[in-house]
């Protein structure tokens, strides 16, 4: 996580150590969308049973989307100033996430290791919201926006386990 931070330009934070340390919560959750969506292809590529083809398809979508949010949560890091790490090291050691079995995995299998996966991840995202905004409201709009569309994810898968709660 290089710095350059060396311009007037950049946004006005009190100091730059909360600049680091902003960058620092953002690139922990930059970690997570990247590896959740590593797992969201090796899941699409797994897929089997009676719904697996529907389920491919929304792979692809919930990919996508974590691909994109990645992407907002990257770029307000070099807004920072930061150079974010996006590499599989990086994200390999900073990511909480579990990897799933290999080999083929039926549908209802994957949607449960999608959800709780994705729960995981809001939750430690949502987690950051408060610290956060208490020194940068604009990167804790972005975290918001990445809280709402993982809990709009869960939700939506949630209902494919037939589950209300």
């Amino acid at each position: 996580m290089d710095s350059v931070a060396t311009s007037i330009y950049l946004p006005p934070l009190e100091a730059p150590h909360e600049r680091e340390g902003i960058a620092r919560e953002l690139e922990m959750v930059l970690h997570e969308l990247i590896n959740l969506s590593l797992i969201g292809k090796q899941l699409h590529w797994a897929v089997t049973g009676p719904d697996s083809r529907p389920l491919h398809l929304y792979l692809d979508e919930l990919v996508d989307s974590w691909r994109e949010l990645a992407d907002t949560v990257a770029e307000r890091e070099a807004a920072l100033g930061v150079v974010p790490d996006g590499q599989i090291q990086g994200v390999a050691s900073g990511s909480q996430l579990t990897s799933v079995p290999l080999g083929a995995l039926e549908d209802h299998v994957v949607v449960r290791e999608l959800t709780r996966r994705v729960a995981a991840v809001s939750e430690r995202v949502r987690a950051r919201l408060e610290p956060v905004g208490e020194v940068d409201l604009v990167s804790q709009d972005v975290l918001i926006d990445v809280v709402r569309a993982l809990e709009k994810q869960q939700w939506l898968l949630r209902v494919q386990l037939g589950e209300r709660v």
